[in-house]
């Protein structure tokens, strides 16, 4: 058996490891609870300023979304010099001064407060401010540059005559609602931050926890000396102990028993969780799709939009309110020689191509920024490379779905073949000109020069018919009869020449015109015909034109003479003048369309376009008097009165004539 010496040194040995161990222990819980400490003081002050930042963002947020909140002026809210003069303040109906408080300066302003409340310091700053006020501190510098880096915050306790202070640091980004104030910036972009520095009033003494593990130290080795002591004195209690021992494995394993019911609990809880957290996953995954549906609808929208944009005959680009260049389309890049948009996104519009409007109130996006809905111009513009072209600029606003003006859209269409196409219509109205004059003294011949002679042949021709007619011989007789018979053919073309060039020149103003009683007039004129043919004329109400009345009155007359001189030779005429649908591609409102149809000897189809043409006979003279100038005339006064006019025939069984009038004239 072991002596008590051999049992008490074994014993000594442990109580002195354990005595160690145990002080080692307490001194780590002591360090322990003081980094924990330290952690829960760094934890509370970064909450603490992560709110009031929230805060501080929050109500900038407020005040874009609002465009700035409007306060009484005083001495500490004077107008903001930063703002245009015409949004700097109102005046209410009372005669008060407000001016307008952005989210800078009431952000500024909750710093000033802030300070003397609590001397929590809010700083709005950057590297590159805008006012000097903004200027980052020494100590804000670094961290400024750290968040151009991508860090999102810092923080840091400094000791000051004031006490411990916390500073911390978070990136300032633009949002949406920045872009209604400031249109240069871009979302999501960094343009500095806000500093927060406040005092840190968590005081913890480390006394009470110094006692505590000291007293710990202690009472675990009064313990260990205690058990020691006992274990050498009471050897006999071991087996006691042993029980003990067995007794405690006894409770741990019913307390497993329970710590294996509360995990199965948990596992339960688990499971069910898993399950709502499944569900939560797939009506995600269900609005993660949807919302990819919609940026792909986004996509093809915007991929249609720019096809439509470059696919626009005219040059289009898109100038904001600064005379920058937004956007161009293809045609603009070849308009202006530029094979890619990158070399004129950014620039100044006056640097692309420039104009004598440039620089001026006509300037197009200035009349637009002054209040004009359109405006177009034309004007020559001058490329970067000194080669100018005319060109037409049409300026419409360009507006954010709000209606908040940006710039204008300005479309340039060149028109220098139009201006070629105006130089030659010029040219060849100049020869119009000259033919026309040609044809006034080829008229001037044919009234003065021709009638002379003809008018001698004729009354010679009827002196020899009176005083000689019985001295002739048959033959000569016949031989007279046809130099009368032509001399009266000449006179008649002639005067059909100088009806036919007179059309231009007597032209009258226009007046109203009542159809029907032209037509009335005409067939007063022709009553003997109408009487001699046994002649049926129905006509229809035609209405009223402005149109000149002579003209008219010729027209209706050569056409229904024609009717009444090709009649049929085994029926009587039956002519039928009825107000007909005007053809699709007139107005139906501004023209008036009438037939003439009648139940003649009509002509073959391939003679429906040379009937008009001078001179053009469908008859020998012999079978059917005539010039061959009427309906020559007719088109022409048809055509002067920008009308047209057609004929269809069947050959033995009658013609139509189709007239298609404007109701109203520009001479």
């Amino acid at each position: 058996m072991p002596t008590p010496a051999s049992i008490s040194q074994p014993i000594k040995k442990y109580r002195a490891i354990a005595s160690v161990i145990w002080a080692f222990t307490v001194l780590f819980s002591f360090l322990w609870n003081q980094a924990d400490t330290v952690r829960e003081k760094n934890a509370i002050a970064l909450e603490t300023a992560r709110g009031f930042l929230t805060h501080i963002v929050a109500v900038r947020a407020w005040n874009a979304e609002h465009g700035g909140v409007f306060v009484f002026t005083d001495e500490k809210n004077p107008l903001n010099p930063y703002l245009p003069e015409d949004q700097q303040g109102i005046v209410t109906n009372d005669g008060r001064l407000l001016t307008r408080i952005n989210p800078a300066y009431m952000t500024r302003q909750i710093a000033d407060i802030a300070d003397q409340q609590s001397k929590v310091r809010f700083h709005l700053t950057s590297l590159n401010p805008i006012r000097p006020e903004n200027k980052a501190l020494p100590w804000e510098e670094p961290w400024l540059k750290d968040f151009e880096k991508g860090i999102k915050e810092q923080s840091v306790f400094v000791s000051s005559p004031e006490g411990e202070i916390f500073r911390y640091m978070a990136p300032l980004r633009v949002t949406g609602a920045c872009l209604s104030c400031h249109d240069s910036y871009s979302s999501g972009e960094i343009r500095g931050g806000i500093s927060i520095s406040m005092p840190l009033h968590f005081h913890r003494s480390p006394w009470p926890l110094l006692l505590t593990h000291v007293a710990a130290v202690i009472m675990g080795l009064l313990v260990i000396h205690f058990f020691a002591s006992r274990l050498e004195a009471r050897s006999q209690q071991l087996l006691v102990t042993n029980q003990r021992l067995l007794q405690e494995i006894e409770e741990h394993k019913q307390s497993e028993q329970e710590l294996v019911k509360i995990k199965e609990e948990l596992e339960l809880r688990v499971a069910s969780r898993t399950v709502e957290l499944r569900r939560t996953n797939t009506l995600l995954d269900a609005k993660i799709k949807e919302q990819q549906q919609v940026e792909k609808a986004l996509v093809e929208i915007n991929d249609e939009f720019i096809q439509i944009f470059n696919s626009a005959p005219d040059g289009m680009h898109i100038i904001d309110r600064n005379f920058t260049v937004i956007r161009a389309n293809r045609a603009f890049m070849a308009l202006v020689g530029h094979s890619s948009s990158e070399a004129i996104t950014g620039r100044k519009c006056f640097e692309v191509f420039t104009g004598r409007l440039c620089h001026t109130p006509a300037c197009p996006l200035t009349r637009i920024l002054a209040g004009a809905e359109r405006v177009e111009v034309e004007a020559r513009k001058t490329r970067v490379d000194g080669s100018s072209f005319p060109c037409i600029v049409t300026a419409t606003p360009f507006r954010t779905s709000s209606g908040k003006l940006i710039g204008i859209i300005e479309v340039s269409r060149d028109i220098t073949s139009w201006k070629d196409a105006e130089k030659d219509l010029s040219q060849a109205a100049q020869k119009l000109l000259s033919r026309n004059q040609e044809l006034q003294d080829f008229s001037h011949v044919i009234s003065h020069d021709l009638q002379e002679p003809l008018m001698l042949i004729q009354a010679f021709s009827q002196r020899l018919q009176s005083n000689f007619i019985t001295t002739l011989t048959e033959k000569g007789r016949v031989y007279l009869e046809r130099i009368i018979s032509s001399a009266d053919r000449m006179q008649m073309l002639i005067n059909g020449l100088l009806s036919y060039s007179r059309i231009e020149k007597d032209f009258q103003p226009v007046t109203q015109v009542h159809l029907n009683s032209i037509i009335q007039e005409v067939l007063d004129d022709l009553a003997i015909k109408i009487e001699e043919s046994d002649a049926i004329i129905l006509i229809d109400d035609l209405g009223v034109i402005m149109a000149d009345p002579l003209h008219m009155r010729q027209l209706f007359q050569n056409i229904i003479g024609n009717s009444l001189k090709y009649r049929h030779p085994d029926r009587a005429p039956e002519i039928r003048v009825e107000r007909i649908q005007v053809p699709e591609e007139y107005d139906a409102k501004a023209y008036l369309s009438i037939s003439i149809k009648d139940n003649g000897i009509g002509f073959k189809p391939e003679y429906q376009e040379k009937i008009f043409a001078v001179f053009q006979r469908l008859h020998t003279q012999q079978t059917i008097k005539g010039t061959g100038i009427g309906l020559s005339i007719c088109k022409k006064i048809v055509e002067r009165h920008h009308g047209t006019i057609s004929a269809a025939g069947v050959y033995g069984q009658g013609a139509e004539f189709i007239i298609t009038l404007p109701l109203s004239q520009v001479v």
